[in-house]
């Protein structure tokens, strides 16, 4: 059993053949076979947080140091973002039990981050510049804005499985052309394990896919049951703020609204998944129908995205919302086909990727990302960069037409940098 054990984790080395020239003259001694951290790393290996060689090989019976033991922790701490709660609580107590050789080797763990105490911090920084462009007959209007982002938190430990985490976001518009200029956001939530779901209750940040449904924070409870199995299923009930819901080409409001989601998705395997999710607000005074009537806005989305190859990817949503029961002539249908070429990867300088993609963008989107297309169709293309380690370039266009009238037309070109730290 434990020589199985000493093959799966040595199978999840990433630092290659270089590893076993370091173990020869390593400082530090073997760690026992029976040690605990034998079947804690074996078992990340098995659920994919840790990564095998790059031959997908297993290198059965080579002696586990301390030094490789080491720099397998730091390889998951470096994705600890994507593991669940009871990854995340293993991940800290692996390296709680290995912080002197991390500390020794000099290891640059989870993007940068700084852990202090019992805390982690985290953040992101990002600069932004919007060239706008609108035109049909009798109508002409462009616009350039400029915006500033930060997005910081830190998260605590409370005991093996719970972590309480703040996160503070900031986005200011600096060219002076919004009359709210800046936007703050504040959540505070608790996460771990409950009723065998990882959980999170308070103020979090809500996503759909590709955020091109939602991007929110809803203050309630979310539940994840699976998220290390083939299928699971995210539960989220609660309140949000100044939704800004949109019906076609006008807000609904900056609404308090009752917010209430089902989430399934399904990933067999790294080459492809496929994911359904039904959204819907209700309990708001901005939510009446073209009668007056109060009425729940309902929004379904519905995609897969698949790898055809290393290098190239495809991804595909269809959506339906019931906005045109709250504005006449108001197309409810919306969809996004994109392509992409490469891997952009944060942590790899020169990595970058290459997409577009074709887009019909629909009323009834509860918080969309972009919301200068809400209405539009039209294609995009763009582009992400690595320049630096920790820092992303992006730029894309995007020339679109009126759903309802193609005589109206809409041009977009946005470049960013993103910094994580």
């Amino acid at each position: 059993m434990k020589k199985t054990l000493a093959a799966a984790i040595t199978s999840a080395l990433v630092i290659g053949a270089a590893s076993t020239t370091f173990a020869a003259a390593n400082p530090f001694s073997d760690v026992a076979t029976d040690h605990w951290s034998f079947d804690a790393v074996a078992k990340l290996a098995q659920e994919g947080v840790i990564e095998g060689y790059g031959d997908n090989t297993f290198r059965g019976d080579s002696h586990i140091t301390r030094y490789e033991m080491a720099q397998m922790v730091a390889k998951a701490m470096a994705k600890e973002d994507k593991a669940n709660a009871q990854q995340k609580a293993m991940i800290d107590k692996l390296a709680a039990e290995y912080a002197a050789e991390l500390d020794n080797l000099g290891v640059r763990v989870a993007n940068l981050e700084e852990k202090v105490g019992n805390v982690t911090w985290g953040g992101k920084a990002r600069l932004r510049v919007n060239e706008e462009k609108h035109e049909g007959p009798g109508f002409d209007e462009s616009n350039s804005t400029s915006h500033s982002y930060v997005d910081m938190w830190a998260t605590a430990r409370v005991n093996q499985d719970w972590t309480a985490k703040v996160e503070y976001e900031n986005e200011k518009d600096m060219s002076g052309r919004n009359d709210r200029d800046s936007d703050s956001t504040t959540k505070i939530y608790v996460e771990g394990p409950l009723f065998g779901a990882d959980t999170k209750i308070g103020k979090f940040g809500m996503n759909s896919k590709n955020d091109f449904v939602m991007d929110k924070a809803v203050s309630g409870i979310q539940m994840t049951f699976g998220a290390d199995k083939t299928t699971s299923f995210t539960v989220t009930a609660g309140r949000m703020e100044s939704t800004g819901a949109w019906a076609y080409e006008d807000t609904l409001g900056d609404m308090d609204a009752d917010y209430a989601s089902l989430m399934v998705n399904y990933k067999p395997n790294d080459k492809w998944g496929a994911y359904a999710a039904y959204h819907q607000l209700a309990n708001s005074a901005y939510l009446t129908d073209l009668n007056g009537d109060a009425k729940d806005l309902k929004t379904w989305e519905i995609g897969f995205n698949t790898k055809f190859s290393q290098d190239w990817g495809f991804d595909a949503l269809y959506v339906g919302t019931n906005s045109d029961d709250f504005e006449k002539d108001t197309e409810n249908n919306g969809y996004r086909v994109q392509l992409t070429y490469g891997n952009v990867d944060t942590a790899k300088v020169g990595s970058y990727d290459i997409f577009t993609s074709y887009e019909q963008v629909p009323g009834g989107l509860l918080y969309n990302t972009d919301g200068w297309n809400v209405g539009t169709k039209g294609w995009r293309i763009g582009f992400d960069y690595v320049p630096t380690e920790n820092a992303k370039f992006t730029a894309f266009y995007y020339d679109g037409k009126d759903v309802d009238d193609s005589d109206y037309k809409t041009k977009f070109t946005r470049a960013q940098i993103e910094f994580y730290f």
